[in-house]
């Protein structure tokens, strides 16, 4: 599990932050003797550390990215390039993969969950689709006039 962790964590270090955070919290509730609030907190933090532990291990991510140009071969004739698969696990050697460019990819289910949320129109989740369309119409529609005059 702690080497699990320690592959998630310096990847993905913003969550390992709310992790230490949560632990300097911890410890700041027990130098107060404040038992209560240092349970629940270490509480929080182990369901926490364990959830990711539990989404991370044993699971793999396959990607495809897109192909380089197409360029001629000897005969002149160019030759169709198809995706390139990447498939990443939990395990330290296909953790991060390095690609003949010397780029180094990962992904992951917090890449997942990213590219869902942002992807998300907020506005039209909240008053409808008909009135996001709306918004961005009038705003277009301003700064089409601003532009004009």
């Amino acid at each position: 599990m702690i080497d699990i962790l320690k592959l998630f964590y310096t990847t993905h270090y913003n969550l390992g932050a709310v992790a230490v955070l949560m632990l300097m919290l911890l410890i700041f509730f027990l130098s107060k003797k404040n038992f209560k609030g240092a349970i629940i907190v270490g509480a929080l933090l182990i369901v926490y550390n364990v959830g990711i532990y539990k989404r991370t291990e044993g699971k793999s991510w396959t990607i495809e990215i897109d192909p380089p140009a197409a360029t001629p071969n000897e005969y002149g004739s160019y030759s169709e390039a198809q995706p390139i698969k990447m498939t990443f696990t939990a395990t330290p050697e296909k953790w991060t993969i390095t690609d003949n460019k010397g780029v180094t990819h990962h992904w992951c289910w917090v890449d997942a969950m990213w590219d869902k949320f942002a992807n998300t129109d907020l506005v039209a989740k909240i008053w409808g689709e008909n009135s996001s369309k709306k918004m961005m119409k009038s705003t277009e529609s301003r700064a089409s006039d601003i532009q004009g005059n």
